[in-house]
């Protein structure tokens, strides 16, 4: 018949290596650490967006005056303006040219009669007729 078992023995060599275990769930975040130094300059990035034009500026001052420009074409012709007063009257004109000759008149009445020889400018001859050289005198 068997006795009781005797007193433990001393730990025996280490085993193998055993198999990991599974991943165990992640730790609690650490405190943050102090600010790094800063880094290098990086590349320069693409061009935005145009923005919105900005308000429109104060006026600037006026220009030089410019060029006297070339004369226009001539107008239309206007229309026809209304009579004027009548002008006064001018100076007498020059003396015109001697008229056509006129008609013989009607025959007028006959005169008185004349005194018996005695008007005749020259003395009569014995034929009746003035005397010769006395004529035109």
């Amino acid at each position: 018949v068997p006795g009781p078992p005797g007193l433990e023995g001393p730990p025996g060599p280490p085993g193998l290596q055993g198999v990991p275990g599974p991943k165990g769930e992640a730790g609690l975040d650490g405190t943050k650490g102090e600010k790094g130094a800063q880094g290098e300059k990086g590349d320069r990035g693409p061009l935005g967006l145009p923005g919105t034009p900005g308000p429109i500026g104060v006026p600037g001052p006026a220009g030089p005056k410019g060029e006297r420009g070339s004369k226009g074409d001539p107008g239309m012709t206007g229309p026809t303006g209304a009579a004027g007063l009548p002008g006064l009257h001018g100076p007498p004109g020059d003396k015109g040219n001697r008229g056509h000759r006129g008609f013989k008149g009607e025959k007028g009445e006959p005169g008185l009669p004349g005194l018996d020889g005695l008007d005749a400018p020259c003395p009569l001859g014995e034929d009746g007729l003035p005397v010769q050289g006395c004529w035109n005198k």
